[in-house]
């Protein structure tokens, strides 16, 4: 009987962490994309989670926060960047 609870708890544990380092990984990579971005001064293109798509011109990193800067009516806006809002990041 005691095993048994012991072989649920794990498959538990394992049901909840995988999808979780899945999670990790993207964010990890998404922010690496973003720091290569800001380290060459590329230009992005950002596709939402709600699947829009805004390019910027260059990327800031500032205090561990991404921002997008992107030229709006002649003047150059910061957009702050949520990563966990993001679905793909494609360097340009």
């Amino acid at each position: 009987m005691n095993t048994s609870n012991k072989n649920i708890e794990s498959q538990i544990f394992l049901f909840w962490s995988v999808p979780s380092i899945s999670k990790i990984k993207d964010y990890k990579m998404k922010s690496d994309l973003l720091r290569e971005a800001n380290a060459h001064l590329k230009s992005v293109r950002v596709v939402t989670r709600k699947n829009e798509t805004v390019k910027f011109k260059k990327i800031e990193l500032k205090d561990g926060t991404f921002y997008g800067l992107k030229k709006i009516k002649g003047e150059v806006k910061k957009m702050l960047l949520n990563i966990n809002l993001i679905k793909a990041v494609i360097l340009l």
